[in-house]
């Protein structure tokens, strides 16, 4: 009985009694060194160039009266080869068309500050090159913008 707890003492023990504190220590690999590098990469948005100016056709109008109406008539028939065709537009009716027009105008003056508000926000590379050489940070062109700019 004796050699058998003799036997299970030493396995328990493992080889600690053996000289184990002579023994070098075990191998540990050492963990990798993860570098992490950031680069800003410049973002190359295509930017196609404006469409040309509007190039609007001239448009005759012609006021036509009770007094005027023979002589127009025969200018008219004149020009389109002996028929009278007229298209009328009433004082109201003309200045409504005028106020459309303007509201065009409006609406096209506003598309084109907003295609040049993106096509600026997206050329970051240059505005920031430029805005460095005068000082600004980037984004910031001195003006304070109010809402509904």
């Amino acid at each position: 009985m004796r050699t058998i707890s003799i036997a299970s003492l030493l396995l328990v023990s493992g080889c600690s009694w053996f000289g184990g504190k002579d023994m070098p220590a075990p191998y540990v690999m050492p963990e990798p060194v993860v570098i992490t590098k950031i680069e800003t990469v410049p973002i190359r948005i295509y930017q196609p160039p404006l469409p040309r100016e509007i190039d609007m056709l001239d448009v005759n109008f012609w006021i036509i009266t009770e007094e005027n109406y023979q002589e127009k008539r025969a200018e008219i028939e004149k020009m389109l080869d002996g028929q009278f065709v007229v298209f009328a537009l009433t004082p109201d009716g003309y200045e409504k068309m005028s106020e459309n027009l303007q509201e065009l105008r409006r609406y096209f003056k506003e598309t084109k500050e907003i295609i040049l508000y993106y096509k600026k926000a997206t050329t970051y590379e240059t505005e920031t090159e430029d805005q460095s050489q005068n000082g600004q940070a980037p984004g910031d062109d001195g003006k304070q913008s109010t809402p509904g700019e």
